[in-house]
């Protein structure tokens, strides 16, 4: 079993989640898992029943009850359920009042750019490396200079498309500090599978003073 759980964790599980976004994702994943296992082990348990009991009768349950609980029913509170939840989460990861830190994504063949705000004049600019502070809510601001990329951290969250000549806005909120990794999800050409890239994720402070330091580098 733990072999087979093995690949459940690491820096690019989304079942190891390090963010809210990632969380929420994590959290339905399991409720579905579960859920189809119950309901596929109750049947199976019907089907077993009625296979080998004695008594060959017809089970006395009739085929309105199974119409429309099974097909109406059953069915309309699950998907209502998924919805309800589903919105909630998806609601969580889009740019809705203000953010405390807005990064710019520039996605290029073949290599990622992130650009932070300004720090006392300085510009701070890295490549294929992400710094994040732990407990903010942070807007990406996503887009491309060629073609379609992904912008997709795992362990933090859902994925957004970056499309030429558009800007797309994705919001993150990470829990836990640590080194993780992203990945371009969309292929976008020959070296598709070399667009990946670390994030870090800060205690607020030393993310502070990890951007005065790269402020000051880069002056």
């Amino acid at each position: 079993m733990s072999v087979l759980l093995g690949g459940c964790g690491g820096p690019m599980s989304a079942l190891e989640p390090a963010g809210q976004g990632a969380a929420d994702i994590a959290w339905i994943t399991w409720a579905m898992l579960i859920g189809t296992g119950v309901f596929m082990l109750l049947m199976s348990a019907f089907w077993l029943h009625a296979v080998y009991r004695r008594d060959k009768r017809p089970l006395a349950i009739g085929t309105r009850f199974l119409l429309l609980g099974g097909g109406v029913v059953l069915p309309l509170i699950v998907i209502t359920l998924l919805l309800v939840y589903g919105v909630r989460s998806g609601h969580s990861m889009l740019p809705i009042g203000e953010a405390d830190l807005t990064v710019e994504v520039t996605a290029f063949q073949w290599y990622w750019e992130f650009e932070y705000p300004e720090v006392d004049g300085a510009q701070v600019v890295t490549t294929d490396e992400l710094h994040l502070p732990v407990g903010q809510r942070i807007d990406f601001n996503i887009l491309t200079a060629d073609v379609i990329h992904s912008f997709w951290v795992p362990v933090l969250g859902g994925k957004v498309d970056a499309i030429p000549g558009r800007t797309n806005t994705l919001r993150l909120e990470p829990t836990h500090t640590g080194r993780f990794r992203g990945q371009c999800a969309e292929f976008c050409g020959a070296l598709h599978a070399h667009m990946a890239f670390d994030v870090v994720v800060h205690e607020i402070e030393d993310f502070e003073d990890w951007l005065q330091e790269q402020a000051g580098a880069q002056r």
